[in-house]
């Protein structure tokens, strides 16, 4: 599929070592991350789970939404990151009196150790890096208990349209990864369940083209597809020329609540 991020496991090395040296800087660089873990959270909220739920949560970074699962009163909480900085910065954010379980972990092969029968699997902002999102969406419904929930959010196909297009008018070729359709989504949900896909559409201001790249790097995400050889000096100027007096961004986001049978 044309959305598909295939990676060599050196490459998938390289996107843990960004986010790992990204750790020190994340907060300061992820007001979309925040807003957006927040929205998850309140979807969260409403789903019908246990007054004592068991939670897993793939990719918690520095813990945006690790914050809100620590006051749901879970009987078991699990964080997993495959970025070991990041997680012992989600644990250093938590309260002292939290009883969660740190795990390094990639989110797409759940180990062995992470459990099973969970009454909810969740991830905000992580989805958009695995290579076989469908494939893993079904590994990580097999530690769901039956009854139990997936909600997720993760990048959709608009997202950083302004970015694509500037580099589509110059006739350059963009670095920027693809991201699958809602109606692509939906064709991914695991088959032993229901759920839906629903879309927003966050805007981001930026100062210029270099305020929005340091704020990529801030947060460990400006690796380029496949490794793509970055745009040369000259070419990338007349990139940012293109927003001297700033640049609003998409970030198209898909929240994803599915439910095992």
């Amino acid at each position: 599929m044309a959305y598909a991020v295939k990676k060599t496991q050196d490459n998938k090395t390289a996107v843990a070592a960004a986010f790992a040296g990204a750790a020190p800087t994340y907060d300061d660089g992820a007001e979309a991350q925040r807003d957006i873990a927040a929205e998850l959270a309140r979807r969260i909220a409403f789903l019908p789970l246990p007054a004592r739920p068991r939670i897993l949560e793939i990719g918690c970074g520095t813990g945006f939404l690790s914050r809100a699962l620590a006051g749901m009163n879970a009987s078991e909480l699990v964080l997993t990151d495959f970025a070991g900085a990041m997680l012992e910065r989600c644990r250093k954010a938590l309260p002292a009196e939290s009883l969660a379980r740190f795990l390094v972990m990639d989110g797409e092969e759940p180990a062995g150790g992470v459990g099973e029968n969970f009454d909810l699997i969740c991830s905000s902002l992580a989805f958009q890096w695995f290579d076989d999102l469908p494939a893993s969406l079904e590994r990580l419904a097999a530690h769901l208990a039956p009854g139990g929930h997936l909600a997720f959010a993760t990048l959709a196909a608009d997202s950083f349209v302004e970015w694509r297009q500037a580099h589509a008018a110059l006739g350059l070729p963009s670095a920027a990864r693809s991201y699958p359709t809602l109606d692509e989504l939906k064709r991914m949900m695991p088959q032993a369940g229901a759920g839906s896909i629903t879309e927003d559409r966050h805007k981001r201001p930026y100062a210029d083209g270099h305020d929005f790249l340091n704020r990529l790097r801030q947060i460990g995400a400006h690796l380029p597809l496949n490794n793509r050889p970055p745009l040369t000096p000259g070419a990338l100027r007349r990139v940012l020329r293109r927003f001297e007096t700033g640049i609003a961004v998409t970030y198209h986001v898909a929240y994803g609540i599915w439910r095992k049978t």
